[in-house]
């Protein structure tokens, strides 16, 4: 079998033809050659395709990589600034830290100093002095740090609605204020009347800025017309500034048109705060404007709070002859602006009714208000004893720049407008050599020294020293100041009863009596007065009176709380009348009850 295969590939083997092909040209192309090409062709096409679009991809990719890059780099930036400010900030309260370490030590080291009583209590009034004026340069960095801050943005709204107000002029402040009066009176027009326009009141509850402010200024009467022609001319020079609306009344008493800026007075009408023999002063402005209603809180019903405007004309009958009086402006009142403010004039009268209502009504009984105004219209000048207690007390005080109420901070203007007004050359330059070497000032106070030593200079007024003092010197004032006051206070009484005393009244009032007209009311409601020669007894231990040009003034004796003693108050005749009467009342009631017993 084996040899049988062997022997039929042998025999295949030797039947094969070898042919040799020699190679030709290549046909142009055929059929299948055609196929080829196209298909070569499309694949070319995509491979190019397909090499656009992995450029296309890489383009992309490419872009994302650079933003990656770039992002990671600003993120790198961001970081670094983080860290910068986290190390600024970490740095400036390390440093905050160091500074408030420092200013603890000093405190500690003052406040427990070694020495005697004196020493220890002049380290300490050093320590509270440092302590303040710190805390006081905190605030201001805080301040400037902040500019956007809610206070900054309220105080700057302030600040530009007191500059829009103080560029009116009072007649375009008051122009929707305007009430007119008929038949010459002071009686407003009712809706749908008409009767003659005699004249016209503002409504000061109308002023739309509501910081207009009137200061009236009564004088009195029965004096001649000369003297009350230098009363008011004493006043305008000696009472007021130059920058104020002035308006004379028809009994020839002034009005003077100021700003409140914020003075907090006791009520809208402030009637005789100030009383005088000579002058009577009252204050208008606007507190509030609305009624209060303890049933009905929400009610919109304005208060009346009127005054008679220029160019008014009024009729009064007197001695049975009938006069017409008129309202007449004394400067440009329609044009004034950049008024004066309530505030530095009742300082330099040394007057502060900045006080709740009850405590004004009490105070201004016993005539606390306006010591140191003359019944001339001046003001007294300090004496060279209370100047130099004055400024004694200048000492370890905080001065500011920025002039506020000095209830709340001393300014560097009211300590010079205080200093300057002190007579005595020697008192007043030793007053200014003890701002800066007794006292701390405020940066920005020690940047405006020469500006506020020049506006002070231009501004005296000795008194504002003594409330200065009252505030922010207390137990010095309370020791030294009050007891000086009321020693000057007592001086001037009993100088003014020696006066009366030798050339008006023919009987002398004893004022170490203290029988009073409060024991007479008692005598006469206790029945203890069995005929009227013994009312007329008594009423000679109380009061006398004397001629005036057009009816008799009278003075009658009370106590006076200030200097403790028994003094003469100047009354006019209806006055006394009044305070007389209940006297008679009490004498007749008891009189009658007398007789009603006796028919019973």
């Amino acid at each position: 079998m084996a040899t049988l295969e062997s022997s039929c590939v042998q025999t295949n083997q030797q039947n094969i033809k070898q042919v040799t092909i020699e190679k030709r040209v290549k046909r142009a192309y055929n059929r299948k050659s055609k196929t080829n090409d196209e298909a070569k062709a499309k694949m070319s096409q995509l491979i190019k395709e397909q090499e656009e679009k992995q450029l296309e991809i890489n383009g992309i990719i490419s872009e994302i990589v650079n933003e990656v890059v770039d992002a990671s780099f600003i993120n790198e930036t961001i970081d670094e600034q983080i860290n910068e400010k986290t190390n600024e900030k970490t740095n400036e309260q390390t440093s905050q830290q160091s500074i408030e370490e420092k200013r603890q030590k000093i405190l500690h080291d003052l406040c427990n100093a070694e020495g005697n009583q004196e020493e220890r209590l002049a380290k300490q009034q050093e320590a509270y002095r440092l302590e303040k004026y710190w805390k006081q340069e905190d605030q201001e960095k805080k301040d400037k740090a902040n500019p956007n801050s809610l206070d900054n943005i309220i105080e700057r709204y302030v600040i530009q609605n007191r500059a829009d107000i103080q560029t009116k002029p009072i007649s375009e402040r008051v122009k929707g204020a305007w009430i007119d009066t008929v038949n010459y009176t002071k009686i407003g027009q009712k809706t749908g009347e008409k009767k003659q326009v005699t004249g016209k009141l503002i409504d000061l509850t109308l002023v739309e800025d509501g910081d207009l402010c009137v200061i009236d200024f009564d004088i009195n009467k029965n004096l001649s017309k000369e003297k009350i022609d230098e009363i008011r001319q004493n006043i305008i020079d000696n009472m007021l500034p130059a920058n104020v609306g002035l308006v004379k009344t028809c009994h020839s008493g002034l009005h003077a048109y100021c700003n409140k800026n914020g003075y907090r007075l006791p009520n809208n009408r402030c009637i005789k705060c100030i009383v005088l023999d000579n002058i009577e002063i009252d204050i208008f402005a606007q507190m509030y404007k609305h009624k209060s209603f303890e049933d009905d809180p929400m009610q919109t019903d304005l208060v009346q709070n009127r005054v008679v405007g220029p160019n008014t004309s009024i009729r009064e009958t007197k001695n049975n002859v009938r006069e017409t009086l008129k309202y007449e402006t004394i400067n440009d009142w329609v044009n004034m602006t950049h008024l004066a403010n309530l505030r530095d004039i009742l300082e330099s009268w040394n007057v502060d009714i900045e006080i709740p209502y009850a405590e004004f009504e009490k105070l201004k009984i016993t005539r606390v208000f306006g010591q140191q105004i003359t019944n001339d219209g001046t003001i007294d000048k300090m004496d060279d004893e209370l100047a130099q207690a004055c400024v004694d007390g200048l000492k370890n005080l905080t001065i500011h720049n920025y002039p506020q109420p000095i209830a709340m901070e001393i300014s560097l203007l009211s300590v010079f407008s205080g200093i300057y007004g002190i007579a005595n050359e020697q008192i007043r330059g030793q007053g200014l050599e003890n701002v800066r070497k007794f006292n701390m000032l405020t940066p920005n106070a020690e940047k405006n020294y020469s500006q506020a030593l020049g506006q002070g200079e231009r501004k005296p007024n000795a008194w504002i020293l003594t409330k200065i003092l009252k505030y922010h010197n207390k137990e010095y004032y309370e020791q030294t100041i009050k007891p000086l006051l009321k020693k000057n206070y007592e001086v001037k009484k009993l100088e003014k009863q020696i006066y009366i005393n030798q050339t008006l009244i023919p009987n002398k009032i004893d004022l170490s009596d203290d029988f009073t007209l409060l024991n007479m009311q008692e005598k006469a409601a206790n029945g203890e007065y069995e005929n009227e020669e013994q009312i007329v007894k008594d009423l000679t231990r109380l009061l006398v009176y004397y001629e005036g040009e057009t009816e008799d003034i009278y003075a009658i004796k009370g106590y006076d709380a200030n200097c403790d003693t028994q003094v003469l108050h100047h009354k006019l005749e209806g006055t006394v009348y009044k305070q007389l009467e209940k006297i008679n009342i009490n004498y007749k009631k008891k009189k009658i009850d007398e007789k009603t017993s006796e028919t019973k």
